[in-house]
């Protein structure tokens, strides 16, 4: 079943038609409006100020020589930048509610790279044992049972280095076991996983893992300047968008002083910690630890398809495994992102389904999953089918609010559940009027 074939033609169909119907028509929250109003600034008034934009009212922002700019990683602005220029162009623009532009935006940068990563993420499991079919069902586990679906649906940053990573991944796969691999694979590997890194900080971790596990390679070491050189496109524009603004190459969003602004939500809160400004103590970090990862807004929980793929992540660390290697760089980079969020935040990523933080770990630890598949029992077939059948209804209830209102400490899926109830109980009349208007 290649990329060919009428039947995955079909399948890539259908993930269209799913992605067009879970794309979220509006700005949900303060995180997803810093973005947009950054985007909006750039394209409308040729400036990274947002104050005069639509989304100017943002509590994600930064106050930084007399104007408020975005906080977030500029990179990620920029593809919607790119997306929204013709947009704007032909009249479509960015506004507060239901938005034409915001929609085709996410779209297209965020559920178009869902879609890419998704193949990217079958054809790296080209390269391994497992036949065609079981490759499309693990496929649809990652893009349809997995927060990997439910944070496509609107604008952020996880997904789309969710999305870069497995890219970047399949490129080196593609470099180590093709025969006819040139080394401007070697180049795309390096540029979608420096992307990656640019438009989610902390994931800049799996660059640098890589690029150690290139020059290991005998091979590749040679060839080591193509991995580099998408540096030049990548991370060189990101810092020098950031010294336009405040004269530093340190990203803004990291600079606590940049926060401390008259109204800022940020003054004075102990429970919603700027991340990576200060370390939990041994009393926060426990309950905090727990609640993350298989408590309340727990990441395996939420993704029960974590219970197979860290096992055979780990499994395949040890000596003769043939990924070996790619192993050894996805679980320590994995490792340091997580610790790194764990240590350094303590707001569970604020308004978030779940910990938004680790959803670009999730392509990359489900690849290890391919051994389970490759040998398929009855009772191998009735786990994936089961853990299949609940991870979606997870992944499903998430697109109801990806910024789940959830407060502090609570399941985000029961939220998300109150808040569906909630709505229809308000949507119900309200069609009611209308067909009873237009009758």
């Amino acid at each position: 079943m290649s990329l060919r074939t009428m039947a995955f033609r079909k399948v890539v169909f259908g993930l269209i038609l799913i992605g067009l119907l879970t794309t979220w028509p509006k700005v949900l929250c303060d995180n997803d409006a810093s973005r947009m109003g950054a985007i909006q600034s750039a394209v409308e008034r040729h400036s990274l100020i947002i104050e005069n934009s639509s989304f100017g009212y943002t509590g994600d922002k930064v106050f930084v020589n007399g104007h408020f700019y975005s906080d977030k990683q500029v990179m990620t602005a920029v593809l919607g930048m790119i997306v929204y220029l013709p947009l704007y162009v032909t009249g479509i623009r960015l506004d507060q509610g239901l938005n034409l532009a915001y929609y085709l935006i996410t779209l297209i940068v965020v559920k178009g790279l869902w879609l890419a990563g998704l193949i990217a993420f079958y054809r790296a499991l080209g390269f391994t044992k497992l036949a065609e079919k079981p490759r499309v069902w693990l496929m649809l586990a990652l893009g349809l049972a997995s927060l990997y679906l439910t944070w496509s649906a609107t604008y952020n940053n996880h997904a789309v280095a969710a999305s870069l990573l497995i890219i970047g991944f399949y490129f080196l796969l593609k470099v180590r076991f093709s025969p006819d691999s040139r080394s401007r694979d070697l180049f795309y590997a390096g540029f979608f996983l420096a992307l990656a890194g640019t438009t989610d900080v902390p994931n800049g971790a799996f660059y640098a893992g890589f690029l150690l596990y290139v020059l290991a390679d005998r091979r590749l070491r040679g060839r080591v300047a193509y991995f580099l050189l998408p540096l030049l496109i990548t991370v060189l524009p990101a810092l020098a968008i950031n010294y336009s603004i405040a004269g530093s190459l340190v990203p803004v969003g990291m600079v606590r002083a940049y926060f401390e602004y008259s109204g800022s939500k940020w003054v004075g809160s102990r429970s919603n910690e700027l991340t990576g400004m200060s370390i939990n103590s041994w009393k926060v970090l426990i309950p905090y630890v727990f609640n993350s990862l298989i408590g309340s807004r727990g990441f395996i929980v939420y993704n029960p398809f974590l219970v197979l793929a860290i096992p055979y992540l780990i499994r395949e660390c040890g000596p003769k495994r043939e990924f070996r290697r790619e192993a050894l760089v996805v679980g320590g980079a994995s490792a340091l992102i997580v610790a790194y969020y764990l240590l350094f935040s303590n707001d569970y990523g604020g308004w978030s389904y779940s910990i938004r933080y680790f959803v670009p770990l999730l392509p990359l630890l489900f690849f290890f999953i391919h051994p389970f598949l490759e040998d398929l029992s009855s009772g191998r077939k009735a786990i994936f089918a089961a853990l299949f059948a609940v991870s979606t209804a997870i992944a499903v209830i998430g697109l109801i609010n990806p910024w789940s209102y959830g407060y502090f400490g609570n399941f985000p899926l029961i939220s998300n559940l109150k808040q569906f109830s909630r709505d229809s109980k308000a949507i119900v009349p309200e069609l009611t009027r209308l067909i009873g208007a237009h009758q």
